[in-house]
């Protein structure tokens, strides 16, 4: 190397340093290629066939594979069981630890640990990729029923459709008769939201609690035009912005401190909506590697195109969001905590 006269020790230190890490960064790069080529990466889905979950993978999963290096085949396996809960322990557990397992499952999974007691993970040691979206979940009741507005959920008992323990459809209305007053009553062993819904249609139930906006998008659009239910809360951190205009927002009803804290602790999971993840142990230049391959699926036009047709709307969260706010979450004030468990334990009075 050639020294330019005049030229500072220190900015010479500088250029080499980058070089070096420069090239360390291409030889990672090339590993990474190496690793997946030929190879073909699992996406563990914790939902049936059909269900938001499952779509939301499948969509990611057709466009992902193009933006890691080595260009791996990616593919779909259901996984469902217990609101998720199996598949993220299968994830956490079983799954091999070197890049090619990644699972997405109910968002609420990541606080069950939190919330509701003993489990087979640690949420803050899975490996966090990123979600296609934020989501809006809903109480909503069939236009043929009692239940127009959050006042009639208040006087009198809604009864609602629920799925397994954990799920949104248990977690959700449970919180909110702790914090804001509500009557609802999940009523559980549904397979899945496919036959709650069914459910609801059929009169079974009153309507449902803690359904997501994407799913009704999806399975459900004339909900939104149709007038055949009353969508009576949006349960999120923050109102949506176009879809939903005049329906209240539940955290804005929650005025006491403390139930305001545990309502929005357990309303964070709809900023993770679809949550993708990898093991623990895989890594670290696969993990950055599938964190900059789901960053780079999110900005392309033909992926965007297919996850709206499907019925979701992009609103990208990094991996590195989704640590950072699991981070906060288990770091709530004790008392909001005690009371979001509370609330959550009555589940197993049901």
């Amino acid at each position: 190397m050639t020294i330019a006269h005049g030229a500072s020790l220190k900015g010479i230190a500088f250029t080499a340093l980058s070089w070096c890490a420069g090239a360390t960064a291409a030889v990672g790069q090339s590993a990474v290629a190496e690793f997946y080529t030929g190879r073909t990466i699992e996406l563990v889905v914790g939902s049936s066939v059909g269900a938001a979950y499952d779509t939301n993978g499948r969509v990611v999963a057709r466009h992902i594979g193009k933006h890691i290096p080595g260009n791996p085949n990616v593919v779909v396996r259901n996984m469902p069981g217990a609101g998720g809960l199996v598949s993220a322990n299968h994830v956490f557990n079983a799954a091999a630890r070197d890049g090619t397992v990644l699972g997405i499952f109910n968002r609420g999974i990541a606080m069950y640990p939190l919330l509701e007691g003993a489990a087979k993970f640690d949420p803050q040691k899975f490996n966090w990729i990123g979600s296609s979206t934020k989501e809006t979940s809903l109480v909503a009741a069939s236009a043929t029923t009692q239940f127009k507005t959050i006042d009639d959920v208040r006087r009198n008992e809604m009864l609602v459709g629920a799925t397994g323990t954990g799920a949104d459809t248990v977690v959700l209305p449970l919180i909110l008769n702790a914090t804001i007053g509500t009557r609802l009553k999940p009523v559980l062993g549904y397979p899945g939201n496919a036959e709650a819904l069914l459910a609801m249609e059929n009169g079974e139930v009153h309507g449902t609690s803690g359904l997501s906006l994407g799913t009704v998008r999806s399975a459900k659009p004339e909900w939104l035009t149709g007038g055949k239910v009353n969508i009576i809360l949006q349960l999120a951190l923050n109102a949506h912005p176009t879809l939903l205009k005049g329906v209240p927002l539940a955290l804005d009803l929650a005025t006491e401190p403390v139930a305001r804290q545990a309502l929005e602790l357990v309303l964070s999971r709809q900023a993770k909506a679809y949550p993708i993840s990898a093991p623990p142990g895989v890594p670290a230049e696969r993990v950055a590697a599938l964190r900059a391959a789901f960053t780079a699926t999110m900005k392309v036009p033909v992926f965007i195109a297919d996850l709206e047709k499907a019925g979701f709307e992009l609103s990208p969260v990094s991996g590195e969001e989704i640590a950072a706010l699991l981070s906060r979450v288990y770091s709530a004030p004790s008392p909001a905590i005690e009371l979001a468990r509370a609330a959550v334990a009555t589940s197993a009075k049901k």
